[in-house]
């Protein structure tokens, strides 16, 4: 299998060393950083497919590294922070992290979400065509099927639907939703999302009161489950 690099950065050394053990036993290459200064640097030397990201770091927050990060590459960035509040979750997923792990977690639950972002990363990049059980998207020619019937969606729920579907797995907060939909002037109007949700799932979930893909994440955002995505509780 191709071997990918993966840059660990945190400055709990036992928790680093049981996390590079874990994941070199696996196959993965292994890089790993204990401040935030250090962690760009790293970052750029080795050119990592995936970064499991710390917040709380010397030198540089874990923020800021994220940042300097996004101005270069694309690749996953899953947070693993003892912050377990909303605002913490929501400021990570806005400045560009993928997903977000709340500590303690188990190295089980960590080494799931770093194949399901690198299987996302690969599928995205590779086809232009998302299947589920019941519907498929077509990117390429911005259509939805459910079976051999064309479902019409309103560019807006187009947008939505792109946006949470290249998004599988991840938490996209509302205002995230928003700004890329409508544009920053929009951040408040979370109605908006709800009733363009309600039409969405109406076209393409089977039982749009219990959806099972466009899930909501209560005060937060949305997330789209799909083939590949981790189940959370």
């Amino acid at each position: 299998m191709t071997q990918h690099q993966i840059l660990v950065v945190d400055d709990e050394v036992q928790l680093v060393k049981a996390l590079r053990s874990n994941l070199e036993a696996r196959g993965y290459k292994v890089a790993v950083a204990y401040r935030g200064d250090e962690a760009v640097s790293v970052a750029a030397d080795v050119n990592p497919d995936l970064i499991v990201l710390d917040l709380g770091l010397p030198g540089m927050s874990g923020l800021q590294v994220l940042a300097s990060l996004r101005l270069w590459t694309d690749a996953p960035v899953i947070v693993v922070s003892a912050r377990s509040g909303d605002p913490d979750k929501i400021l990570a997923l806005d400045a560009g992290a993928d997903d977000y792990l709340t500590k303690p977690f188990s190295i089980g639950e960590l080494l799931a979400r770093v194949r399901a972002a690198l299987r996302r990363r690969v599928q995205i990049n590779l086809s232009p065509m998302y299947v589920t059980p019941d519907f498929q998207i077509d990117f390429a020619a911005g259509t939805v099927t459910r079976g051999e019937d064309f479902v019409h969606l309103t560019p807006t729920e187009w947008k939505i639907v792109s946006l949470l579907v290249h998004s599988e797995g991840r938490l996209v907060t509302q205002r995230h939703l928003l700004d890329e939909v409508w544009g920053s002037d929009f951040d408040n109007e979370s109605g908006y999302l709800r009733v363009h949700m309600t039409h969405i799932r109406r076209k393409l979930e089977p039982q749009p009161a219990r959806p099972r893909y466009f899930r909501t994440e209560p005060g937060i955002g949305y997330r789209f489950h799909g083939n590949d995505s981790p189940i959370e509780p």
